[in-house]
Protein backbone atom coordinates (compact mmCIF):
# COMPACT_ATOMS: atom_id res chain seq x y z
CA UNK A 1 0.00 0.00 0.00
CA UNK A 2 1.59 3.51 -1.11
CA UNK A 3 1.62 6.29 1.19
CA UNK A 4 -1.16 7.95 -0.07
CA UNK A 5 -3.60 5.19 0.06
CA UNK A 6 -2.23 4.14 3.60
CA UNK A 7 -2.90 7.95 4.60
CA UNK A 8 -6.52 7.78 3.20
CA UNK A 9 -6.62 4.56 5.25
CA UNK A 10 -5.78 6.53 8.47
CA UNK A 11 -8.17 9.13 7.92
CA UNK A 12 -10.91 7.26 7.04
CA UNK A 13 -10.73 4.42 9.84
CA UNK A 14 -10.54 7.60 12.47
CA UNK A 15 -13.63 9.31 10.70
CA UNK A 16 -15.64 5.38 10.82
CA UNK A 17 -14.70 4.75 14.45
CA UNK A 18 -15.07 8.21 15.84
CA UNK A 19 -18.89 7.80 14.42
CA UNK A 20 -18.93 4.34 16.35
CA UNK A 21 -17.74 5.58 19.24
CA UNK A 22 -20.01 8.75 19.01
CA UNK A 23 -23.29 6.60 18.46
CA UNK A 24 -22.57 3.56 20.69
CA UNK A 25 -22.15 5.60 23.10
CA UNK A 26 -25.05 6.66 23.57
CA UNK A 27 -26.72 3.61 23.24
CA UNK A 28 -24.75 2.20 26.29
CA UNK A 29 -24.10 4.69 28.53
CA UNK A 30 -26.36 7.29 27.59
CA UNK A 31 -25.58 10.99 27.89
CA UNK A 32 -24.09 11.31 31.58
CA UNK A 33 -20.74 9.19 32.31
CA UNK A 34 -19.83 7.67 28.97
CA UNK A 35 -18.11 5.10 30.89
CA UNK A 36 -21.20 4.05 32.88
CA UNK A 37 -21.40 1.17 30.97
CA UNK A 38 -18.16 -0.37 32.54
CA UNK A 39 -19.18 0.62 35.88
CA UNK A 40 -22.42 -1.04 35.66
CA UNK A 41 -20.79 -4.13 34.85
CA UNK A 42 -17.81 -4.03 37.24
CA UNK A 43 -20.30 -3.45 40.00
CA UNK A 44 -22.21 -6.55 39.21
CA UNK A 45 -19.46 -8.89 38.58
CA UNK A 46 -16.85 -7.63 41.78
CA UNK A 47 -14.56 -6.25 38.94
CA UNK A 48 -13.13 -3.12 38.34
CA UNK A 49 -14.41 -1.26 35.13
CA UNK A 50 -11.12 -1.28 33.48
CA UNK A 51 -11.12 -5.25 33.79
CA UNK A 52 -14.80 -4.77 32.37
CA UNK A 53 -13.49 -2.87 29.59
CA UNK A 54 -10.38 -5.75 28.94
CA UNK A 55 -12.96 -8.97 28.80
CA UNK A 56 -15.13 -6.82 26.57
CA UNK A 57 -12.06 -6.19 24.06
CA UNK A 58 -10.84 -9.50 24.92
CA UNK A 59 -13.50 -10.52 22.71
CA UNK A 60 -13.28 -8.53 19.09
CA UNK A 61 -9.23 -9.49 19.74
CA UNK A 62 -9.94 -13.19 19.47
CA UNK A 63 -12.42 -12.60 16.79
CA UNK A 64 -9.38 -10.92 15.24
CA UNK A 65 -6.87 -13.59 15.91
CA UNK A 66 -9.36 -16.41 15.10
CA UNK A 67 -9.85 -14.63 11.49
CA UNK A 68 -5.92 -14.16 11.44
CA UNK A 69 -5.58 -17.99 11.84
CA UNK A 70 -8.01 -19.26 9.63
CA UNK A 71 -6.69 -16.73 6.57
CA UNK A 72 -2.94 -18.03 7.19
CA UNK A 73 -4.36 -21.29 6.92
CA UNK A 74 -6.61 -20.63 3.47
CA UNK A 75 -9.80 -21.53 5.28
CA UNK A 76 -12.91 -19.59 4.24
CA UNK A 77 -14.08 -16.87 6.12
CA UNK A 78 -17.40 -17.25 8.26
CA UNK A 79 -17.53 -13.96 9.96
CA UNK A 80 -20.68 -12.83 12.22
CA UNK A 81 -19.70 -9.06 11.21
CA UNK A 82 -17.28 -8.05 9.23
CA UNK A 83 -13.54 -7.71 10.43
CA UNK A 84 -13.50 -4.32 9.93
CA UNK A 85 -15.92 -3.60 12.12
CA UNK A 86 -13.71 -5.99 14.91
CA UNK A 87 -11.09 -3.82 14.24
CA UNK A 88 -13.00 -0.40 14.64
CA UNK A 89 -14.41 -1.68 18.05
CA UNK A 90 -10.22 -2.73 19.13
CA UNK A 91 -9.60 0.69 18.14
CA UNK A 92 -12.39 2.46 19.84
CA UNK A 93 -12.12 0.13 23.33
CA UNK A 94 -8.76 1.60 23.69
CA UNK A 95 -9.70 5.01 23.62
CA UNK A 96 -12.78 3.77 25.96
CA UNK A 97 -9.46 2.29 28.10
CA UNK A 98 -7.47 5.05 28.04
CA UNK A 99 -10.57 7.14 29.42
CA UNK A 100 -11.16 4.83 32.35
CA UNK A 101 -7.15 4.91 33.40
CA UNK A 102 -7.43 9.07 32.88
CA UNK A 103 -10.20 8.63 35.19
CA UNK A 104 -8.79 6.71 37.66
CA UNK A 105 -5.48 8.87 38.26
CA UNK A 106 -7.53 12.09 38.44
CA UNK A 107 -9.78 10.41 41.25
CA UNK A 108 -6.35 9.61 42.71
CA UNK A 109 -4.64 13.07 42.39
CA UNK A 110 -7.79 14.54 43.27
CA UNK A 111 -7.63 13.02 46.87
CA UNK A 112 -4.25 14.45 47.48
CA UNK A 113 -5.25 18.01 47.24
CA UNK A 114 -3.60 18.90 44.02
CA UNK A 115 -5.54 21.25 41.50
CA UNK A 116 -5.67 18.65 38.63
CA UNK A 117 -8.07 18.40 35.43
CA UNK A 118 -8.69 14.59 33.77
CA UNK A 119 -6.82 15.81 30.51
CA UNK A 120 -4.07 16.93 32.75
CA UNK A 121 -3.46 13.12 32.85
CA UNK A 122 -2.51 12.43 29.88
CA UNK A 123 1.03 13.73 30.22
CA UNK A 124 1.76 10.65 32.55
CA UNK A 125 0.98 7.76 30.21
Amino acid sequence: MNRSDFDNLVKETINETAQLLISKGAEYAGNEDRLTNFKRGAAHIGVTPLQVALIYTSKHFDALSTYIRNDAKGMEQILSEPIDGRIHDLINYCFLIKALIIEERFKQISKTGRDAKPRDQLQKF
